[in-house]
């Protein structure tokens, strides 16, 4: 088995000499090949120029396009694996990352989501963790997949499924990462990305294994502040749009999106998507084609395991567990 370690970074110098030492010492304890790429978004810090010496074992590709998805594309067709782990350039790894890892990774997953945490806990040296498990949730008109369940919630069952990743830290499938086509360039320069991909798997039946042992630690909006960065918010907006048009087949779920967006318009978002309109018909076209589970099956699916975790949560608290 080969891993590709594939990080996209732009202008992340200074993350890269924090984060990028972390990823190395980790590879050279794996028990397979790692290879690490990293993936230049055309920044304008150098980052190829001055990591290029400092780290001899890491492969530095530029990005022959703009934007996150084409990086993460360039960087696995240049790089052998069996399976791709993807990471942000903000994010360390324990040296017993990939060993942690490995029981995880068989031919019949599709993904491994990470159990994370941040890098800055408020208690010194304490884990605080904030990623889980992803679960899913229709609201307002538009998919919800930011819903964690916790280590600490869970059910005690041998293998846990979710319903999404963190794009920050996830294994996938090399064969089944082509047979998507990788992930899907029209939401560049990024948000959501990593979403569509996994959504589309999740559709055609393929499973996503939660590994709740693995502790990679995220910086948390060390590369992009959404809370403050306008564009990136704008980027949220309209690729949220983007994603439900092109993946959403239920037809209720399409109206009721259609009566929010009525009744919020964002013009500025429907003007700048209007343009990929075709491509969106495509596109949908083939998930209809090749979906195996619908949008309210995996809603159905993860609202069923939410509430075995809180009634697996009142157990604990009954007999004084929590």
């Amino acid at each position: 088995m080969e891993i590709a370690v594939i990080i996209p970074s732009k202008n992340g110098i200074t993350h890269l000499k924090e984060c990028l030492p972390t990823v190395v010492k980790a590879a050279r304890k794996a028990p397979f090949p790692v290879h690490i790429t990293v993936v230049d978004d055309n920044s304008t810090d150098k980052t190829m120029e001055i990591l290029s010496p400092l780290f001899p074992e890491v492969v530095f590709l530029r990005n022959s396009k703009k934007g996150a998805s084409s990086a993460r594309n360039w960087g696995v067709k240049n790089t052998p694996c069996d399976w791709i782990c993807f990471l942000d350039n903000d994010v360390f790894l324990d040296e017993h990352f990939f060993n942690t890892v490995q029981k995880y990774l068989k031919q019949d997953v599709f993904c491994v989501a990470c159990a994370g945490y941040t890098a800055y806990p408020k208690i010194s040296g304490a884990l605080e963790q904030n990623d889980g498990i992803k679960l899913l949730e229709w609201k307002r008109g538009f998919l919800r997949f930011t819903g964690n369940i916790y280590n600490k919630e869970l059910p005690l069952q041998p293998e846990y499924l979710s319903w999404g990743v963190q794009g920050s830290y996830f294994f996938c499938n090399r064969n089944k990462f082509d047979r998507l086509c990788g992930f899907d360039e029209i939401f560049e320069p990024y948000m959501l990305e990593e979403t569509d991909m996994v959504y589309r798997g999740l559709k055609r039946g393929w499973k996503i294994v939660y590994a709740p042992d693995t502790k990679p630690l995220h910086k948390c909006g060390g590369t992009i502040d959404s809370k403050k960065n306008k564009y990136t918010q704008f980027l949220s907006k309209r690729n949220r749009v983007l994603f439900v048009w092109k993946n959403i087949t239920s037809k209720s779920l399409f109206i009721s999106h259609i009566f929010w967006l009525l009744l919020r318009p964002n013009f500025k978002v429907l003007k700048s998507i209007w343009k990929f309109l075709p491509d969106i018909r495509n596109r949908r076209a083939i998930e209809i084609k090749e979906q195996m589970l619908t949008d309210k099956e995996l809603l159905k699916q993860a609202k069923y395991f939410r509430k075995k975790c809180m009634s697996a949560m009142l157990q604990k608290t009954l007999k004084g567990e929590i």
